[in-house]
């Protein structure tokens, strides 16, 4: 029980499946979580029913549609590009690169604008904003367990907590939002959601407010970095782990990209093991153990059992990953598990519980595949990664069970020896770069223009 509300953890893929697809009419509304509305001044669309997250979930449909999808791939291209030249160079800082990659794909989109530093504050502010909201709005509190105390919430613990990160939160999601506009003044107007959002505000938009407006972008942002990173990280300790399974991934981008090249977008659908071994490190350590909860709008029944209106759900996406019967050795990194199967991962039988289930799937699935796919297979391309080492030698550990906690979870920051493959890969990394500055990016780094197709993309022609 959660208060009065009866709560039902569901641990089995097909319970997931019969549950929140083929009834998802009936489960696709959030609990209250008050907690977490305490912490966003009472908007926070994702995790809202009715019209407010169904605005929200047009806007980001729009912008995340798969034709629009492929208009992003420059964008993931040139910051993968940018992480291949940092870690070249500082390669004991791999860790703070992938965090500027994954958050910089966001910022362009959001914002128009690229974070060129791993040491920029805003990389800094986006995770501990993240964090935050995953340590103490997630975490399970008694405002959430006894709603009785809301009508007292001011004496809680949590109630000054809330207000200082509630304030904390929108400075920081202001501060993004203003940029637009402040760069759009000084002449700089690339297309971006928030500078959509902005126009459209002015041309009369009134179901939307300028704030959520802003908190709309911000999820956004905060899709496209936080699981993102996670799952990288997650791809690093394993192939420190697992030396086959690095060995294996090179040979197959080695015998389909060859040397004089960093692996493509269009690469994807001749790489078949990287797939696999993206979709391990999903299954391997989950992004999201527990999916965000759900709660009944009306009858919903599996086998002899039937939930009643207001009933809690919970995809326990940890326990399915390592169910023994669907994976034999779970603790065992292997993508070879998927050979055959990798549309089975998010298909019509989904295996894979990462971005959830049934009406409220994760919108930026299609977006954080691709940055993964893109990372991960140049950074195949480009490195040999394996065990630290101290200076008597011995191998520095790796515990893939030591997790940052939170709602969204990744492994802690670990020591990893990253080493260009050869000089030849490593000068085809400066060259590239090179390229792109004279041709793309003006003298701080910035795009000159947007790619091609990028203001189709964020026109976000939808009635709301």
């Amino acid at each position: 029980m959660q208060g009065d509300t009866p709560q039902i953890i569901v641990n089995r893929a097909t319970e997931a499946r019969d549950i929140f697809v083929k009834q998802g009419a009936y489960t696709q509304n959030r609990p209250p979580f008050r907690s977490i509305m305490l912490l966003r001044d009472g908007y926070f669309p994702s995790l809202m029913n009715g019209s407010k997250w169904q605005n929200a979930r047009k806007m980001w449909q729009v912008v995340l549609s798969s034709s629009a999808i492929k208009n992003y791939i420059p964008y993931q291209e040139l910051e993968s590009e940018q992480l291949l030249l940092d870690t070249l160079n500082e390669p004991l800082l791999w860790y703070d690169h992938l965090e500027r990659f994954a958050n910089s794909v966001g910022m362009v989109m959001v914002n128009g604008y690229r974070i060129t530093s791993s040491s920029d504050p805003i990389v800094k502010e986006t995770v501990e904003d993240l964090y935050d909201l995953s340590r103490v709005g997630f975490s399970g509190n008694m405002l959430d367990f006894w709603p009785f105390l809301e009508r007292v919430v001011w004496t809680l613990p949590i109630y000054k907590l809330g207000r200082r990160m509630a304030k904390k939160h929108k400075d920081y999601i202001w501060k993004n939002y203003f940029g637009v506009k402040q760069r759009a003044e000084q002449g700089t107007r690339l297309p971006s959601f928030n500078r959509t959002i902005q126009e459209r505000l002015q041309e009369g938009w009134t179901e939307v407010s300028e704030l959520e407006g802003a908190e709309i972008g911000q999820h956004l942002l905060s899709g496209s970095t936080d699981t993102v990173v996670s799952t990288l990280t997650t791809c690093i300790a394993a192939l420190c782990l697992f030396p086959d399974v690095q060995r294996k991934a090179q040979e197959e981008i080695d015998r389909v990209v060859g040397l004089d090249r960093l692996p493509r977008g269009e690469d994807e659908i001749n790489l078949p093991y990287i797939q696999q071994l993206l979709l391990e490190a999903q299954r391997w350590c989950p992004a999201m153990p527990l999916c965000v909860a759900r709660v009944t709008s009306g009858p919903v029944s599996w086998g002899k059992y039937n939930f009643p209106e207001n009933t809690g759900l919970t995809i326990n996406t940890y326990a399915i990953h390592n169910d023994p019967e669907l994976y034999p050795e779970p603790h065992i990194f292997m993508p070879e598990r998927w050979e055959g199967r990798i549309k089975a991962a998010h298909g019509e039988n989904q295996l894979l519980f990462t971005f959830g289930a049934g009406r409220r799937f994760c919108p930026g699935k299609s977006l954080a595949e691709k940055s993964l796919f893109i990372a991960i297979a140049r950074w195949l391309w480009a490195f040999n990664t394996s065990h630290a080492t101290d200076e008597e030698g011995n191998k520095i550990p790796i515990d893939p069970k030591d997790l940052r906690p939170g709602n969204i979870v990744r492994i802690k920051r670990f020591s990893a020896d990253v080493q260009p493959r050869s000089p030849q890969r490593a000068g085809v990394i400066r060259r590239v770069w090179r390229e792109k500055c004279d041709t793309l990016l003006d003298e701080n780094h910035q795009w000159k223009t947007n790619p091609e197709r990028i203001a189709e993309s964020m026109k976000m022609e939808c009635d709301i």
